[in-house]
């Protein structure tokens, strides 16, 4: 798993190498003595700033993620900024031509937001008949839109909108599913709001008390709490509205908050075992009533390793799920095996 978590990100750590030695070679060549005096080297240093980082991130990113081109435009206006940044005031000559992409950057940007942002949104729309989950519906829409899913975004958006703006929300489930909770019977609502309000008090004592000491370190501190909070709230309203189902195409969706997920046909399920402990830690199981708070009752065996994706774009190829729902038998009542 860690091989191909590292496959997936080389691209990305071969930019981040590579744009690093560009502007650690730069930086050298503008503390040479002689910068100043030899024009050649602030318009070769803003060369390789304006042209050299773009076609890098291009190469590295854009092609082997398949992002929209007009992810360029970002590219470069970082690397505008990044010159005016380490390429001293009086040699800044060469970068005065900027001056006006900056404005038609922003322009071209904001135009594209716009057009994306509304395409975005009709994809969302589209996709309310066929899946309720709104992680799902806007990984989707990513995907039909910019050709990429986007995982650690949606994993972002999904943990703030539970967190903030799905209160008058409804469980994430079509009418001919066949729901099964998991919050009901369990004390997770409880345990996770005992959790929230002593990290509320913890929150203001430890602020208080770095505040003192660093305001910089107080104001990242508190930064921390704060995301913390939001995801224990968020996990919280995931887990009411995102219940496990049976769909009536027979697919099996187990979903523990915004956290895990798994969906399968429900044919690969091979045996249901009960459960009263959590079961021996393998590489083969995964354990998802950890987030519960609780002791898993069911142990779930597939005939082949499943794909239990996870936020953040994290992912477990596994063939034995433990999980915990309110109401066992019912579920195992509904399976075609015993």
């Amino acid at each position: 798993m860690m091989l191909t978590s590292f496959t997936r990100y080389r691209p990305a750590v071969w930019f981040g190498c590579l744009a690093l030695a560009v502007v650690a070679v730069e930086i050298l060549v503008i503390r040479r003595p002689d910068f100043a005096t030899r024009p050649v080297l602030p318009a070769a240093v803003t060369f390789d700033l304006l042209t050299v980082l773009p076609l890098l991130f291009y190469w590295q990113v854009i092609r082997p993620y398949k992002l929209p081109l007009s992810s360029l435009l970002g590219a470069t206006g970082a690397a505008i900024t990044l010159a005016y940044f380490l390429i001293p005031e009086p040699q800044q000559q060469y970068l005065s031509y900027t001056r006006y992409a900056g404005p038609a950057l922003e322009l071209a940007a904001i135009s594209l937001a716009v057009v994306k942002l509304r395409k975005l949104r009709l994809a969302y729309a589209t996709t309310a008949h066929t899946e309720p989950g709104m992680m799902e519906r806007l990984e989707a829409a990513f995907e039909q839109v910019f050709g990429h899913s986007f995982s650690l975004l949606v994993s972002e958006i999904g943990m703030l909108y539970y967190a903030l703006l799905s209160w008058r929300a409804k469980p994430e489930v079509q009418t001919t599913d066949k729901v099964f909770t998991s919050h009901r019977e369990s004390a997770v609502e409880a345990l996770l709001a005992t959790a929230g309000f002593l990290s509320l008090i913890e929150m203001g004592a430890v602020h208080l008390l770095l505040t003192r000491w660093s305001p910089v370190a107080a104001g990242l501190v508190l930064m921390g709490h704060v995301y913390g909070l939001l995801f224990l709230v968020g996990h919280l309203r995931a887990v009411r509205l995102r219940p496990s189902v049976i769909t009536e195409e027979q697919e099996l969706v187990l979903r523990v908050g915004f956290v895990w997920q798994l969906r399968v046909p429900l044919a690969a399920l091979v045996h249901v075992q009960q459960l009263k402990e959590a079961p021996v830690r393998n590489a083969d199981v995964l354990n998802t009533a950890q987030l519960l708070f609780t002791a898993p009752n069911l142990l779930l065996s597939f005939a082949q390793p499943v794909k239990v994706s996870g936020p953040y774009d994290l992912q477990r190829q596994v063939r034995h799920v433990a999980v915990y729902l309110d109401h066992p038998a019912a579920f195992q009542q509904s399976l075609p095996v015993a």
